[in-house]
């Protein structure tokens, strides 16, 4: 394969441009936690008399140039003891430290909890999951949906693939919001397999809130949200990248990401000068810093990131046979520049997304007769010779995002705003022009134009304000702190469809929202409280063909959140002051419960009112419902959580009562042939639903081995889904089957030369889904199943630079499994085992 070889070679290359970028004397070093060995991302690591720093990567790697033979390095993180030490250099090219820091809790001056239970920013009781740092970059190639898998409480919709939708706790698409560099993705999310067009590449931090998340992201967020964070903007007068690639052996496919940055930050002066909006202590770039005087040279604080991947994979293959026309490909890019002042900060970003990818061939059938012959065949009716050909029905896709975000201290709070415009355009392909005989001209002017086009143009703006917090006195020494923001949000959206087929009409959409949030902080707990008024105005265009007339429709709806965590475990303080004029205030926590309230709602959409026709990726007939009504969720969610050296364990219970919830229904009895083919009918409707569950996850270390840190842990997820038609008496169709998925691994600091070693086996079981509509589906749920995987990865110096790398094996029985949730499962099996091989390798002053 020439593309993957040019990848390896561009590493190659890389890794002895970054070799020739070093100076003479190099300060390594690797950041981990004392007690457990964790590496430690975003620890300041300051070389004080050459007034030099950075901060340590994903990794728990920093590297400085090192100008002096004997000085001293400064090492902190927030909730760490910090550690001074002296280095001397001598006559050694490179210097390599293993830093070990000490936890140390800690309090700040002010206003929220912060915990290794990651809160949000202004609702902090939710319940929240992080996969950030080594964990995420083991995930890289992978789809957003496959790079959440495994957290508790999340399953997959899947059509191929290509396409991976994350599900939270039953609920997907436009129950869920996607936000992404802090705007909320538009992209027809509606369609089953239309996955969030965002590069796996470009993801620093992916947050998953799950429950109720309506006052603070709007209506919509009922099942939750997923928040995509790409890479900060660096900092410093530096240079730096990182390249990766991915190879995976189903699809034979092939992925190459390379990112470029650098910049110049205003001054800090430990102890004096403020850091500055918008960098974090904790944050996780490689950004260095300095420990001079304060400047008022205009170029300083500006830093700027370029980022570009590409993916190409042919046909996926089942354990038994080939799935036909399952290829894709894809060009993605983006780019930021930001300025950060002392009082003042802006960052404009711009990211592109295209990919064209195939549609399984045995999915689209020509007459009634061969679709049920399809779905009882159990497998496809025609055998497929592997390629990396996309042919009709096929899709291209591509997603444009313009984003400027800007931050004011006004010293009584601070003021954000961010405006955001997008443009989704969709365009498939049906297998019918294949069909067409006579002039053969005229046959490939059909095969190129599509059948059908959907444009989705979005403005957006966010604005907030908050206040700066009040301090209560609370008993005799300690103190409490009441923090909040107040926003209001607005959309204009416009989706013009095209093509000789009909699905959904044109329409025109405007929405806007107000909404404000308190949090009281408290030694003991912290509780929150939120209130959202939201409205939005629909106009459709009609279509005489499909006797649709012109429609204008509102709908308005309130939303409200209350939650509380209480410390279970007594928190310790000591104290250490800052200069950031909004602290925050950080404690230890060992064990707490969690309550969250939330009622949210959602407008119905144009395609669940006016759908009718193939909806060409998922093969199936559907049929609209003018009559819907607003859906509104009534929620609850408990969440017990532990955190220590040698447990870790989360256990959630939650129960969700949707009115007038909208799902699709298939009409078992009546498939719809059209001149496209023939294909599974599905109409909307509605039902008063209840969706009731458990998640859980724990993580144990079993044996720690003194000699060299190294640790033998095992771990799980599990979740549970219950979803109940009360109106009809019967389960909801399509809800995630029960799963549990464990894990043993072995972690080592350094190991046969090699640092950060892992070696990991985990199984997934999966129950086959018992618990739906009797005569309502076309086929019964697929039997349960059980997947095996592996992995095992480290990173070495090789060639002057350091290379992460890791290979895994999933579904390393090849087993026959199909899940409930696939789109394809009428048809054909899902993929087989797939072989994954990783390499990562930062370059310049990145390294």
């Amino acid at each position: 394969m020439r593309h993957l070889q040019h990848s390896l070679a561009l590493c190659v290359f890389l890794a002895f441009c970054s070799h020739s970028l070093l100076q003479s004397q190099i300060l390594r070093g690797i950041v981990r936690d004392a007690s457990t060995n964790k590496l430690l991302p975003g620890a300041r690591v300051l070389l004080l008399e050459a007034r030099r720093g950075a901060l340590s990567g994903v990794d728990g790697s920093f590297r400085l140039p090192s100008p002096f033979d004997r000085q001293t390095l400064r090492i902190s993180l927030l909730g760490y003891q910090t550690l001074e030490k002296l280095v001397e250099s001598g006559l050694q090219d490179t210097i390599t430290l293993d830093i070990r820091l000490k936890p140390s809790p800690i309090r700040l001056r002010t206003a929220r909890v912060e915990t290794e239970r990651p809160v949000s920013e202004n609702m902090p009781t939710q319940n929240i999951t992080t996969v950030s740092g080594q964990e995420l970059e083991r995930l890289r190639g992978q789809t957003l949906g496959e790079a959440l898998q495994n957290v508790a409480g999340i399953t997959l919709l899947q059509t191929g693939a290509s396409i991976a939708k994350p599900v939270i706790r039953g609920l997907h698409s436009q129950r869920i919001i996607v936000v992404n560099a802090g705007v909320a993705q538009e992209g027809q999310q509606w369609g089953a397999e239309h996955a969030p067009e965002i590069d796996p590449f470009a993801a620093q931090r992916i947050e998953l809130v799950r429950g109720a998340a309506g006052v603070e992201y709007g209506a919509g967020a009922i099942g939750g949200v997923i928040r995509v964070e790409p890479r900060h903007i660096p900092h410093g007068d530096w240079f730096g990248g990182e390249a990766q690639m991915a190879l995976f052996s189903n699809n034979s496919q092939g992925a190459l990401s390379l990112a470029l940055e650098g910049g110049r930050i205003k001054p800090l002066v430990i102890g004096h000068s403020p850091l500055g909006i918008g960098h974090s202590p904790n944050d996780s770039s490689n950004a260095p810093m300095t420990n001079q005087p304060m400047t008022n040279d205009l170029l300083n604080g500006f830093g700027w990131r370029v980022q570009g991947s590409a993916r190409k994979a042919g046909d996926s293959r089942a354990p038994n046979y080939v799935i036909g026309n399952t290829g894709f490909q894809e060009i993605n890019g983006s780019a930021a520049f930001g300025y950060t002042g002392e009082k003042f900060s802006i960052e404009a970003y711009y990211s592109l997304f295209t990919t064209e990818l195939g549609i399984f061939r045995g999915a689209h059938i020509g007459n009634l007769t061969d679709l049920l012959r399809a779905i009882e065949a159990g497998k496809p009716l025609a055998d497929y010779d592997w390629t990396y050909s996309i042919r009709p029905p096929k899709q291209q896709i591509s997603h444009d995002l313009w984003s400027v975000k800007a931050k004011f201290d006004a010293g009584f709070g601070q003021f954000e705003m961010q405006y955001g415009w997008q443009q989704n355009n969709r365009a498939e392909f049906d297998s019918h022009n294949s069909r067409i005989r006579g002039d053969s001209g005229l046959l490939l002017t059909s095969l190129e134009r599509p059948a059908m086009t959907l444009q989705l143009t979005t403005y957006s703006l966010d604005a907030k304000f908050r206040h700066k917090p009040l301090e209560i006195a609370y008993g005799d020494s300690s103190s409490s702190a009441l923090t909040g923001v107040i926003g209001a949000s607005g959309m204009a959206q416009w989706n013009v469809q095209g093509g000789r087929t009909f699905l959904i009409p044109s329409f025109q959409a405007e929405s806007a929202g107000l909404y404000a949030i308190e949090t009281l902080t408290m030694p003991d707990f912290t509780a929150n409280l939120g209130l959202r008024y939201d409205v939005k105005h629909i106009a459709v265009r009609g279509s005489s063909s499909r006797d649709i007339s012109d429609t204008t429709q509102v709908f308005t709806g309130f939303s409200a959140a209350a939650g509380i965590v209480w410390n279970l475990s007594k928190p310790e303080y000591n104290s250490l002051q800052t200069s950031s004029t909004l602290n925050t205030q950080h404690s230890t926590l060992n064990t707490s419960l969690a309550l969250n309230l939330g009622m949210a709602w959602r407008a119905p959409l144009v395609n669940e009112q006016f759908s009718l026709g193939v909806h060409h990726g998922t093969a199936q007939y559907e049929i609209g419902n003018s009559r819907l009504q607003p859906e509104r969720s009534y929620s609850a969610d408990l969440t017990l959580s532990h955190r220590a050296e040698m447990l870790r364990f989360e256990l959630s219970a939650y129960a969700n009562a949707i009115e007038n919830f909208i799902y699709l229904r298939p009409d078992a009895a009546n498939p719809t042939v059209t001149i496209r083919g023939a294909f599974p009918t599905f109409f909307y409707t509605q039902t008063f639903a209840l969706l009731t569950g458990a998640d859980a996850s724990f993580d144990a270390v079993l044996v720690q081995f003194s000699q060299n840190n190294s640790l033998w842990r095992i771990g799980g997820t599990a979740s549970l889904v219950r979803g109940t038609n009360i109106t009809d008496a019967e389960p909801l169709i399509f809800m995630p089957a029960d799963r549990v998925r464990v894990f043993t691994r072995f972690e080592a600091p350094s190991l046969f030369g090699m640092e950060n070693v892992f070696v990991e086996a985990a199984s997934l079981l999966v129950r086959t889904q018992d618990r739906f509509p009797q005569n309502a589906d076309y086929a019964l749920p697929p039997p349960g199943y059980v997947l095996f995987d592996v992995s095992l990865g480290s990173a070495v110096e090789a060639l002057g630079a350091r290379f992460s790398w890791s290979i895994a094996a999933r579904n390393l029985a090849n087993t026959p499994f199909r899940d409930y949730l696939s789109r394809y499962r009428y048809f054909t099996d899902d993929a087989g085992r797939n072989v994954i091989l990783r390499l990562s390798v930062p370059f310049g002053d990145g390294r």
